[in-house]
This record gives structure tokens, C-alpha cells and sequence, in this order.
């Protein structure tokens, strides 16, 4: 275990993980962004977002946040084609992380998932700035989906990213509630107030307050070793199947969508890079069986016979 982590730290792979980690994540924004800026009374209790600190006239704005939307998607796109990189992944980003403040600094409620996705983005905003020249080189050469230009510092610290933002939630349940939390009796109360109608798992729920306490020290469970899975590689696969299942349930109880968490999980808790290198080789081979398979098809033709055959005049 001690000697996989540097390696995995400085281990270079090919960039589609995240490529396509960078694609998912500003598709997901601009699918659900929001047309206009929720309005909530009253004054802001505590700090939601890192630009907390702006004046109120600012986050309230009419034009503020259709100014950066459009940005977003502007700087979006161009990071998403590669071009003008790194500066417009920094624009993305900033514009993402600003978009992402005034919603939440307008609203009563947070969704966490876009804090994740933020720093997930910031993490591959600095491989493209720390790695431009050997982007903008395998670009030039065609050669991009080709090259090891990902480095293995992001992928780790986009999986501790993932993982910690998951234990962090296992933490806080039990330092508010203590283990109490798990008891049971509040999976049932959420259940009955905000449960789905047609939800497989929520009849088992109601009817016995053990299978409900069951259900909430698996959550528990789950949540608290997704950082333990960052430091022993074999636990990845199993830990990152148990959070899908999680999400799954979770989106069959309540109704609630954990997509881009849900997405983030897959990127970095399976073995994408391997699994890549196995198809591209499996694809190499197959490439280098069809043209023998050609050539022997051409040597064995009539006309490649009659030529060898024909008699010199």
C-alpha cells in the first residue's frame, strides 16, 4: 500500500478520465443552471460561499448572474474544445465558482455536490495550467488521447477531494447527533414526511424500525470509509459501488438526485485508466490481426496466383 501511493501520485496516464471529468462537469452546469436568481427574505445568517464577502447589492443584482452564466458557458466551451487553455479554464472556473456563490448566496438552501464539483474543476484548471506546453504539444502532433499528459497528482487529489467530501458527511451526522443519528426512527420520520409514494425500499422502512437502522449504519458506514478507500487502493472498487448504491436508494426513497456526485464517484473511485490502456491494447492487437488476416487474404487471391504462376515471355 505505502509504495502504490507515490507511484499513483506520479504515474502519468492518458487524459481521458479527465477529459472527461472537465466535460461532464460543465455540462451538468449548463443543463441545470438556473434561468434567474432565487429571491429569499431576510438576512444571511452565515457564510455560504467563498465570495461571502461581496456587497449585497452586488449578489442581488438582476444583470450579476446572467453576466456570469454567459461567461460560463463562454469560457466553458472554449476549455471544453481545448483552445485558449489555460486562461479559459481559469475564466471557467472563476466564472463557475461565481455563478454557483450567488445562487447559493440567494437561496435557504446549499447543494454541496456543486461545492465538490468546484474543487474538483479548480484541481483540473491547474493541470492545464501546470501542463500547457505538453498539452499544446500533443494537440499539435494530434496525438492527445494518445499521450500521457494526465498527471497522476490530479487524479489523486481529485479522488481525496470525492472521498473527503463523503466522510465529512459521516462525520458531521455524528457530531451533531452523535450515535443517536443511526437510531432508526429518523430514517422512518424522513421517510413518512418527504418518502416517494411508489418507493421499493420505503414500505421495508416503515414497518420495521430495524431494517431502518440498518440502513442508516450501512450509510454511515459507506460515507466514513470512502477516505480510507483513497489510501488502500483495493477498497476503491467496493467502496465506490457501495456509494452508488447509496444514491441509488437515496433517489428511490426521496426522489432526490445526486447526479454529478454520482458522476464524480464513478470517475475516481474505478480503475478508468487501466481499463483504457486494456481497450487501446485489445484494439491494437485486433488492428495488427485484421491487417495479417488482409495480407493473407491478398497472397491467397487468384490474381495474386496468376501473377506468381504466369510464365515469362
Amino acid at each position: 500500500m505505502g509504495a502504490d501511493l507515490p507511484r499513483e501520485f506520479t504515474a502519468a496516464s492518458k487524459p481521458h478520465v479527465g477529459q472527461f471529468v472537465v466535460w461532464g462537469i460543465l455540462v451538468h452546469a449548463m443543463v441545470f443552471m438556473r434561468d434567474n436568481v432565487p429571491t429569499s427574505a431576510g438576512e444571511r445568517n452565515h457564510l455560504a460561499t467563498v465570495f461571502s464577502f461581496l456587497p449585497e447589492e452586488l449578489l442581488t443584482a438582476p444583470f450579476v448572474y446572467p453576466l456570469f452564466r454567459w461567461l460560463l458557458v463562454a469560457a466553458g466551451v472554449l476549455w471544453a474544445l481545448r483552445l485558449l487553455v489555460p486562461l479559459s479554464s481559469w475564466v471557467c472556473v472563476f466564472a463557475y465558482t461565481m455563478t454557483v456563490a450567488i445562487v447559493f448566496e440567494n437561496s435557504t438552501r446549499i447543494d454541496h455536490a456543486r461545492h465538490l464539483a468546484n474543487l474538483v474543476l479548480f484541481v483540473h484548471a491547474m493541470w492545464y495550467h501546470f501542463h500547457a506546453s505538453a498539452i499544446r504539444m500533443a494537440l499539435a502532433r494530434r496525438a492527445f488521447w494518445g499521450s500521457l499528459i494526465y498527471p497522476g497528482w490530479v487524479r489523486s487529489l481529485s479522488l481525496f477531494c470525492v472521498a473527503i467530501f463523503h466522510s465529512n458527511a459521516a462525520l458531521s451526522k455524528l457530531l451533531h447527533s452523535g450515535l443517536d443519528w443511526p437510531n432508526g426512527l429518523s430514517l422512518q420520520l424522513w421517510v413518512h414526511l418527504m418518502g416517494r409514494e411508489h418507493s421499493l425500499a420505503n414500505g421495508l422502512i416503515l414497518s420495521s424500525r430495524t431494517t431502518a437502522a440498518l440502513l442508516q449504519w450501512t450509510a454511515l458506514l459507506v460515507e466514513a470509509s470512502a477516505l480510507v478507500a483513497v489510501f488502500i487502493p483495493r477498497m476503491r472498487i467496493p467502496v465506490g459501488v457501495a456509494l452508488l448504491c447509496l444514491y441509488v436508494g437515496i433517489a428511490d426513497s426521496f426522489g432526490f438526485s445526486f447526479v454529478l456526485n454520482a458522476f464524480l464517484v464513478a470517475a475516481f473511485f474505478f480503475p478508468w485508466a487501466d481499463i483504457v490502456d486494456r481497450v487501446g491494447d485489445a484494439a491494437g492487437r485486433a488492428g495488427s490481426i485484421r491487417r495479417r488476416f488482409r495480407k493473407v487474404l491478398a497472397a491467397g487471391s487468384p490474381s495474386s496466383q496468376a501473377e506468381t504462376t504466369s510464365p515469362r515471355n
